[in-house]
């Protein structure tokens, strides 16, 4: 009896006291109320702030709940879905919806790709949007991984023109994030892939990897894709988040420093599987080509010869054909043949790229390099193609740049003293105003 007065007591003078502080708060309010639209807004806004710091992110607590949270942190963006809903739709309906996949080894589907290449990512997302989106039996849904090992975008946005374009692609994948670096010309380079694509009809879908050091550049590439308006999914994102929480190892995904293995690569597409579960549901609207590119995308619009579209003016000591993977339509130095005669071509274009065989070592020596722009020297250089990163895979040097068509004559010869090694031209990449 004598605590339930007390608390009755205790209970009128809180109602009381309530009542005080709430018709202070009324009448702080309509003071308030007297000031600027600007101060009301700054405190609508803190107050915005201060609700939502009292509702924060619920903390997964089930394994399958961590699992959905890291599905959720992989879909960076929507972006603008209007195109992507228009091929959708299409397919749907029975058109042809034709999906490249333009990359390096992640896309390539190395550790798996080569025994299983129906378990590489890229795969897997393709039978999952064909049998989602495909009409009838899903045959109006094509497939072309144009994945290559040790391909950056600087080499990607030459392939461009020869591995993708020709399939005339409606969706198409690009994926460059941990073979790039952070300088001018990867940027360049990448949003050259991104704006041609774009401007060819593609629905352009991002992905972004990330090794097990950290390295991604995906800071440059999501704002590219943000000024775009396109779909982004990262998986960095997603395996960082888990790893900072502990409930992942790289281990989990990777059997080395980059490459997911058969579980990292289910779980990649994953991710993207679940953007295009949803991507129907999101609000269209109509979407609007930015005018003028980010970059100075100097490769914009590259093509690339080889020797099934350029026949030297002489061969001298080089013969027709290369052994580098996916480039073996270029021109190699005969090292054990007499003679050092240069291999001369004739061409006109803006920007030129030669692409060459790289290695960490061997019997690879000096060649010696004359560019001519109309007939005046542009540059007279030694170049190497072994360097501590090379592994036999193709690399790309810019060897002459022209703000204006020019007509381009390029010689190439062994340097002294490395007449007895070799060289391989696999092609070259050039830009033109046609």
């Amino acid at each position: 009896m004598y605590f339930g007065k007390i608390y009755r007591v205790i209970n009128m003078k809180l109602k009381k006291l309530f009542a005080v502080c709430t018709a202070f708060v009324m009448i702080s309010s309509m003071f308030a109320g007297c000031g600027s639209r600007t101060d009301n807004s700054s405190g609508e806004k803190k107050a915005a702030a201060a609700a939502a710091e009292e509702k924060p992110e619920k903390t997964p607590e089930t394994d399958e709940e961590w699992h959905e949270a890291m599905i959720d942190k992989s879909l960076t963006s929507y972006g603008n879905v209007s195109k992507m809903q228009e091929k959708l739709k299409a397919a749907q309906n029975g058109e042809a919806l034709n999906i490249s996949y333009l990359g390096g080894s992640i896309t390539e589907g190395m550790t798996v790709a080569p025994a299983y290449p129906e378990k590489c990512w890229a795969y897997l997302t393709y039978e999952h949007i064909k049998e989602k989106f495909g009409a009838g039996d899903g045959s109006n849904v094509t497939y072309n991984n144009a994945g290559i090992a040790g391909t950056p975008s600087k080499l990607g946005v030459l392939r461009l023109d020869r591995d993708v374009l020709p399939t005339d692609p409606d969706i198409c994948f690009v994926e460059f994030a941990v073979n790039d670096g952070g300088d001018g010309e990867y940027q360049q380079a990448y949003e050259s892939i991104i704006r041609r694509l774009v401007e060819n009809d593609v629905a352009v879908v991002l992905v972004f990897s990330v090794t097990e050091a950290g390295h991604s550049c995906q800071e440059y590439m999501q704002a590219q894709g943000e000024y775009y308006g396109l779909p982004m999914i990262s998986y960095r994102d997603a395996l960082t988040y888990m790893f900072d929480n502990e409930k992942m190892t790289w281990q989990d995904f990777s059997d080395d420093q980059s490459h997911p293995n058969e579980a990292g690569h289910e779980l990649v597409a994953e991710m993207i599987d679940r953007y295009f579960d949803t991507v129907m549901e999101q609000t269209a609207e109509e979407y609007t080509y930015p005018a003028e590119p980010l970059t100075e995308i100097r490769p914009y619009g590259a093509h690339l010869y080889d020797n099934t579209n350029l026949e030297p003016v002489d061969k001298g000591t080089w013969y027709n054909g290369s052994e580098t993977a996916h480039f073996t339509d270029g021109w190699t130095y005969n090292q054990y043949k007499d003679g050092n005669e240069p291999i001369k071509f004739k061409f006109t274009g803006k920007f030129v790229y030669m692409l060459y065989h790289e290695v960490a070592a061997g019997a690879w020596g000096k060649a010696h390099i004359v560019v001519k722009q109309n007939g005046e020297v542009y540059d007279d250089i030694e170049f190497s193609p072994v360097a501590p990163e090379g592994w036999g895979n193709c690399q790309v040097k810019c060897i002459g740049m022209s703000p204006v068509n020019c007509e381009y004559e390029i010689e190439i010869s062994m340097c002294e003293g490395d007449e007895n090694n070799a060289f391989s031209i696999l092609g070259f990449g050039y830009t033109i105003d046609e």
